[in-house]
């Protein structure tokens, strides 16, 4: 999807949720899972003021009830699938749904939000209690996406990203923005598999992507392949690379790993650029 048709497609689509009352300052749930729909309505609710609540497609009534009424959203856009779960707690609308609507697309004159506004209250499992709702706003998202364009890896619009994590998480979210800011692509697969995740970085000629957790070790898991080497991929970021295994990461796929932290809070804070990536690997070895 293009960055006009993009435009086009949320304009439609806020002018939608504008009918139904979706406004500057609401909070709206978003159950969509690994779908463009994800991408769409977290854009059109942009769009209108309003700030996406991202729920994990895997969420049974309690998780669901609890981030929806501490988040305070009144409305969900959720598959068929899941109406059971948000049953009783919000109103639950389908993409089908807003797609069959008949509403005049969103005014191009309509009010544009400031660097301020809240676009996500990105809910986050902490150390203690319950999920907590991380507020985000525009300034967040381009100031992360931003810095991996302008800073590196340096995100061009020949640079094709991938991820497989769920949408409802953080990372995807920077991938699409900085995807967009760039110029670039994304490719989002609908979740990790690691017999074949290198096939899907070859067949898409993928340049850039970012993993984390046991990602790294269940890649190396996997039988050595002659086609190893056979990718496009520039650049791999990571958190946590398991020290003992960096070279091998490095040497089986033959670009380099960097390291990469960050919180849900602040973005991303810590990561390793060129030009310290040598000694870093160094110290590895």
């Amino acid at each position: 999807m293009c960055s006009s048709d993009l435009a086009d497609r949320t304009r439609t689509l806020a002018g939608v949720l504008a009918s139904r009352g979706v406004g500057s300052g609401d909070r709206v749930g978003v159950m969509l899972g690994n779908h463009p729909e994800f991408a769409l309505v977290w854009f059109a609710l942009m769009r209108l003021g309003a700030a996406m609540v991202p729920l994990n497609v895997r969420y049974r009534s309690a998780d669901a009830a609890h981030v929806l009424t501490d988040a305070g959203a009144r409305l969900a856009i959720a598959w068929p699938e899941h109406r059971e779960v948000l049953a009783g707690v919000v109103e639950v609308v389908t993409p089908s749904e807003l797609e069959t609507a008949d509403a005049p697309p969103l005014a191009p004159d309509h009010p544009r939000p400031d660097a301020s506004t809240t676009v996500n209250l990105q809910y986050t499992s902490g150390t203690t209690g319950r999920p907590k709702g991380c507020v985000l706003s525009h300034r967040y998202w381009t100031t992360l996406a931003g810095s991996l364009v302008e800073e590196f890896p340096r995100i061009t619009g020949d640079d094709v990203l991938l991820t497989a994590q769920p949408f409802h998480y953080i990372d995807p979210q920077w991938n699409l923005v900085t995807a967009l800011l760039a110029g670039g692509r994304l490719v989002a697969l609908d979740g990790f598999h690691p017999s074949t995740f290198w096939d899907a970085v070859r067949e898409h000629e993928v340049t850039y992507f970012y993993c984390l957790a046991s990602m790294p070790r269940l890649l190396l898991a996997m039988p050595p392949s002659d086609d190893d080497r056979q990718h496009r991929v520039r650049a791999v970021q990571c958190s946590a690379i398991p020290p003992a295994l960096h070279a091998d990461l490095e040497e089986r796929w033959g670009v380099p790993w960097y390291e990469a932290f960050g919180m849900t809070e602040t973005g991303a804070d810590i990561r390793v650029g060129a030009e310290e990536h040598d000694e870093i690997g160094r110290a590895h070895v």
